[in-house]
């Protein structure tokens, strides 16, 4: 195992800028994952070490060696805690931490298709990324003006969702209409149709826009239609996450669950 002790090696400032740096990702093409869940996502998915990063505390920890026995010792890098502390994105968490090549988006695959237009809270990115891996969704294109698909937390808020479905970022929204399932449908406050009057029973799309803002008139107009999702009177509209959530999993219910319940 390599051991790094000074914070000008050159892996070290790469960490930090992978770590603090909005556009580090794109820039170097490299990803730094924290975590042992996120670590194990990424190596079940296949992506290599380049390298694993521990401190002599994370040697100690079952896991963490489980995954220095899996990777390699030659893929393992030791640091002091104070300079591990100084790389890390997350406050009293496991010392542990894996850098990968930035992934190619793979094609996408059957079922219902989320996009996301000028979401900023990476929390919501994140969040929306798992929401849609656990119900099933054939791919996520994040419009330009989202949160960093690869930025550290919406990993972490994604849990390992990233290896699972495909993910586009920056794709022109024009291209990514021409491939998706129809129909296409977006929510708002006002919509005529309420969403549990849809057939969500075959793949359809959804888009879902800035928190403040919703999706750009020019989305609008490609929709199918724009439905509502019920609330009670004098509440604030839902968060953007949990909107998706009810929406995606509707759709579960409806293709996986009609007939069981009916």
């Amino acid at each position: 195992m390599k051991r790094i002790t000074s914070a000008e090696n050159p892996l070290i400032k790469t960490l930090r800028s992978l770590s603090t740096e909005p556009g580090a990702v794109r820039k170097l093409g490299q990803v730094w994952l924290e975590g042992i869940h996120l670590i194990e996502a990424a190596l079940a998915a296949g992506h290599a070490a380049e390298p694993l990063i521990t401190t002599d505390t994370g040697l100690l920890d079952p896991e963490i060696a489980a995954l220095v026995e899996r990777v390699g010792t030659t893929q393992t890098v030791v640091l002091h805690q104070a300079l591990f502390n100084w790389i890390t994105a997350v406050e009293n968490g496991p010392p542990v931490g894996m850098l990968i090549a930035r992934p190619k988006s793979s094609k996408p695959r059957p079922g219902s298709a989320l996009i996301l237009d000028r979401v900023q809270d990476a929390g919501n990115v994140g969040t929306m990324l798992r929401t849609a891996a656990a119900s099933g969704c054939g791919a996520v294109y994040l419009l330009r003006g989202c949160a960093g698909v690869w930025s550290p937390k919406v990993l972490r808020s994604a849990m390992g969702a990233h290896f699972v479905i495909p993910v586009f970022e920056d794709p022109p929204w024009e291209q990514v209409l021409n491939i998706v399932p129809r129909p296409i449908y977006a929510t708002h406050m006002q919509a005529d149709t309420v969403l549990y009057e849809l057939d969500l029973k075959e793949p359809v799309t959804w888009i879902f826009g800035n928190e403040g803002q919703g999706i750009s008139d020019a989305l609008v107009a490609k929709c199918s239609a724009l439905v509502r999702i019920p609330q009670a009177d004098g509440v604030e509209s839902l968060n953007v996450a949990a909107s998706a959530a009810i929406c995606l999993y509707e759709g579960v219910r409806q293709s996986q669950f009609s007939k069981t319940l009916s």
